[in-house]
């Protein structure tokens, strides 16, 4: 066996470094000082990786939060005295974050079938063990407890980060182009669970690792109908994880049985992966134990971390493309009212000309619907749609309405309902990340609002002094773009890092402007419209521009049919849909009714 291989789990994981080998911990695996998550900040991307306890070397637990704000995780361990076998793991399933914590209700052993060709999906069994719960209380210390069955009992742990995942260190370090954005070097995340979809029940976890490694554990069972997992090293290779040796455990038990000077760390043999696209691998391996034999799987990939992203090939930038005219929106013109995108349909919201109105364009037949009065009228509001409902927040009330910042409406009861922890934002838009919202203000400020809790929180604005006032707000390449502004009108771009919980500046649009469109449309924000007020005479703007994943710039389209400000923009099948606005800068004067729509080609 290999020096590398034989510290593997005596530190729980290591890298050559030079002219030693090194026990890792964040970062580069030794113990670094990292930003404190501190009172009131919530679980961020960050958290995904393995957590360990240092003075049980040789078990940790593997945390993967999710796009859609839940978190999965894996507990590699091994069984209760008593039990023949030589190691065990425990899947960490429908994870629920709050605040700074993960709780995962369901936690399974699963069982009943055996490695390679005596697998059967059909004879897994997902034995119920108990509950887990992991406390962050900073970005690389955890707080764990569990209760599992009467063999294992329960517990409390402190956990110390094992791992960090490439791209979203808690330092917020990324590959960048030279103007802020996320190059395209790191936007090829293949770290998340692979599986082969006819063998539900087994799988891998990759971890890309930012000094150029990655680490992977096979969950699985033994040729005899035990449950196994296998871990190791990998070199990342261009479109390859290369893995001279990986190794299996045992010699120990769960609990006060445990004894990291008892964990035996037995070669197992081979395991390397080689991707075709983002979502498609072949891994291949080839074990020197009995029973295990070797073999070459197509795999697929399940889960993508929270904030990584992983794009083909290099984006075409699409500046071209023609508007097309689609049906008016019912039964007023709008501007400075709000839109959101649920599923193929698009939901706007209030502004002058319909201060009240709610109303429903559904692309599959090329409709608009009017549907309930929002409870109070209002102008200047962000709107989002965020678990299956629309929402509302914020904007100038109109007289003698309900105060209330913010509402959201269930469509299946077709009801409004107050939401008191939406904030009193005003001007400017709201985008979802991670299963949050994010909404702005005029200041440049964020509020970060997880919808199942119905909780809220402050994130203070960027601190380059500029304001924000009807600027837009996307979520773009798993973070949140801030796109201009005024108070004076501004090209700017603040960049969001929810992984760091940083800011950083971006690549400024190539035209100053404030209350315009814009929405990530494929690989690309397309933003367009708006007004100039800081100079004389006021005018509106009637250019489009286009920033595509990867590149530095932003690149002009075409002009807007009608130049408008005050107007919403919209993302729905590949097409950018600008809504309403007004003609006449300053003012709402010359209110549009009107649509259009633009599908940008290369």
């Amino acid at each position: 066996m290999s020096r590398l291989l034989k510290f593997v789990f005596a530190c729980s994981l290591v890298v050559l470094v030079p002219g030693a080998l090194a026990c890792l911990l964040p970062h580069h695996l030794m113990p670094v000082t990292q930003p404190k998550m501190g009172a009131g900040d919530w679980v961020s991307p960050a958290v995904s990786g393995t957590w360990f306890d240092p003075a049980r070397s040789g078990e940790g637990i593997l945390v993967e939060l999710l796009p859609n704000g839940t978190a999965i995780g894996t507990w590699f361990t091994y069984p209760p005295a008593g039990e023949d076998a030589d190691q065990a793991w425990l899947s960490l399933q429908n994870g629920v974050v709050t605040g700074d914590t993960i709780r995962f209700p369901d936690v399974f052993r699963p069982r009943g079938t055996s490695f390679g060709a005596g697998f059967n999906p059909n004879d897994v069994v997902l034995e119920r063990w108990g509950t887990l719960e992991m406390r962050f209380v900073d970005c690389n210390t955890a707080a764990l407890t569990y209760a599992g069955p009467a063999a294992y009992g329960s517990g409390s742990r402190t956990l110390v980060r094992l791992t960090t995942l490439d791209e979203l260190e808690c330092s917020g370090t990324k590959d960048l182009t030279p103007t802020g954005a996320r190059a395209l070097t790191g936007l090829r995340a293949r770290s998340g669970v692979w599986f082969v979809p006819s063998r539900s029940g087994e799988g891998w976890f990759i971890e890309e690792l930012p000094n150029g490694n990655a680490v992977f554990f096979w969950f699985t069972f033994t040729p005899d109908g035990k449950q196994a997992w296998t871990s190791g090293v990998a070199t990342r290779n261009g479109n390859r994880l290369e893995s001279s040796e990986t190794i299996i455990t045992r010699g120990t038990r769960f609990g006060s049985a445990f004894s990291a000077n008892d964990v035996q760390r037995i070669p197992w043999g081979r395991l390397n992966f080689e991707f075709s696209d983002c979502n498609t691998a072949t891994a291949s391996y080839a074990s020197t134990i009995a029973g295990y034999g070797n073999g070459t799987r197509q795999s697929t990939r399940i889960t993508l971390p929270a904030s990584a992203v992983c794009i083909d090939g290099t984006p075409v930038v699409k500046v071209n493309g023609t508007w097309r005219a689609e049906p008016s929106t019912p039964p007023a013109p709008q501007s400075e009212h709000a839109a959101a995108v649920l599923g193929n349909r698009i939901y706007i919201a209030g502004g002058f000309g319909d201060l009240r109105g709610f109303k429903r364009f559904d692309s599959s037949t090329n409709t608009w619907t009017e549907l309930p009065d929002l409870p109070g009228g209002r102008d200047h509001l962000a709107s989002f749609a965020l678990d299956g409902r629309i929402y509302v927040s914020g904007g100038q009330l109109e007289p003698g309405h309900n105060p209330s910042p913010g509402f959201v409406f269930d469509e299946a009861v077709g009801q409004w309902r107050a939401v008191p922890a939406l904030p009193y934002n005003i001007g400017s838009q709201a985008a979802v990340l991670n299963g949050r919202a994010y909404i702005g203000n005029e200041d440049g400020s964020l509020v970060e609002f997880d919808a199942r809790t119905e909780t809220s929180r402050y994130i203070a604005p960027p601190t380059d002094g500029l304001q924000r006032d009807h600027a837009q707000v996307v979520a773009f390449l798993g973070e949140v773009w801030v796109l201009a502004g005024r108070f004076p009108e501004n090209p700017s771009t603040a960049i969001y890092d929810p992984a760091s919980q940083r800011w950083r500046a971006g690549p400024s649009l190539r035209r100053a402007r404030g209350g315009f469109a814009a929405a990530v449309v494929d690989d690309q924000i397309v933003a367009g419209g708006g007004e100039i007020l800081s100079s004389s005479p006021f005018r509106v703007e009637p250019t489009v521009e286009v920033y595509t994943a990867g590149g530095a710039l932003w690149s002009f389209g075409p002009n807007l049919p009608v130049p408008v400000h005050g107007v919403t923009g919209s993302s729905l099948g590949g097409r950018f849909y600008v809504i309403g606005g007004a003609r006449q800068a300053g003012t709402a004067g010359g209110a549009e009714g009107r649509m259009f729509s633009i599908q940008p080609v290369p």
